[in-house]
């Protein structure tokens, strides 16, 4: 029998920004062996939890607070296990971003630091984390300037998420207001890590990059939420500059669609797309040595508004926010997505981490 795999589910919340109906950072299982999954009740309650990630030892969570005065949180993964045997969470402190509606939480992958991307006034917080992963005050707060030529939704920077950049050693943001993939060289085992701002790549005018996809080749896929496509960039691992070489529709649909999160296939030879709008999940097969996509498939997410996707063993769950639930789809031997019919009550979901 196999054992089922625990899922941390981040929401909206009544006093968040939009207002919804989560009670903080949910838990949920989904059985590996159909897709099916069950609880979804609150782990701890916490304001606007909308983006997690984990410490690479996975005994700590973090959350934004998606509000007006931004603010990150720590959870760690306590005892208090429920009859079930499954944990619960404990907040151990928090910090401010030093900016307004966070959206994306990156941990870097040496444990030392979490970063924090504030979508309403385009800044990112960098805090240093301590020996139990608990967080300290941001260490910088990386401001930006600029503007697109959307005037409803890039009048002036809006940071929507942050990655390690190939070669490891540049922190890159994407930026939905300015077009840009910000640049910074990133020394963990600094005091002071954040090195001088650069522009990684500027993409398309009013494209709206929103979140990346890093390929272990040195290829960036970053899904774009204004013109609704994926743009394929190749990184010099050096300098961390960027080059466009392609892109692709990121849904074969005709009318709105707000890409939303991206993602690799673990053989690394797929990209999945989130469609808000089309309500589906996307998939390409990587082409040209890194440089191309072929859409293969597109299939119903089963609910609506999928805002985040997590792939977890052999399935994809989708995040539906405006659906208020979870659904499982199940990955062919040519990781083609099917849906499976499984479905999870969870007021507005808005990420899905695996444990």
């Amino acid at each position: 029998m196999t054992a089922s795999r625990l899922l941390w589910i981040g929401t909206y919340t009544p006093d968040s920004d939009p207002e919804a109906t989560g009670a903080g950072i949910h838990r949920a299982l989904l059985d590996p062996a159909t897709g099916a999954l069950s609880g979804g009740e609150p782990a701890v309650r916490t304001t606007a939890p909308s983006f997690l990630a984990a410490h690479p030892g996975g005994e700590v969570l973090y959350a934004v607070s998606e509000c007006e005065r931004g603010a990150v949180g720590a959870f760690a993964v306590s005892g208090g296990a429920d009859e079930r045997g499954i944990p619960g969470l404990t907040g151990i402190g928090g910090a401010p971003t030093g900016g307004g509606s966070p959206c994306h939480v990156l941990v870097h992958p040496e444990g030392r630091h979490v970063v924090a991307a504030n979508y309403a006034d385009g800044r990112v917080s960098v805090h240093p984390l301590d020996g139990a992963g608990a967080l300290r005050e941001a260490v910088a707060v990386l401001e930006h300037t600029g503007h697109g030529p959307n005037p409803a939704r890039q009048e002036g920077p809006h940071a929507h998420s942050s990655a390690i950049a190939p070669g490891g050693r540049h922190l890159l943001v994407a930026d939905l207001g300015t077009d840009e993939l910000r640049c910074y060289p990133f020394d963990a085992r600094s005091a002071d890590p954040v090195g001088p701002l650069s522009v990684a790549a500027r993409l398309t005018p009013g494209a709206g990059p929103r979140h990346m996809a890093v390929h272990p080749d040195g290829h960036i896929y970053v899904a774009a939420e204004l013109d609704s496509r994926v743009h394929v960039l190749s990184c010099d691992p050096e300098r961390a500059r960027a080059v466009p070489v392609a892109d692709a529709a990121a849904s074969g649909h005709e009318g709105p669609n707000h890409p939303g999160e991206i993602a690799l296939s673990p053989d690394g030879r797929l990209v999945y797309v989130s469609n808000r709008g089309a309500d589906t999940i996307a998939t390409f097969e990587i082409t040209g040595g890194g440089t191309g996509l072929r859409r293969i498939a597109e299939t119903p997410c089963g609910g609506v508004w999928p805002r985040h996707f997590a792939l977890t063993d052999g399935h994809i769950v989708v995040a539906n926010q405006k659906s208020a639930e979870l659904s499982t789809l199940r990955l062919d031997a040519h990781g083609v997505p099917a849906d499976t019919g499984h479905r999870l009550a969870v007021g507005a979901p808005a990420c899905v981490l695996p444990a």
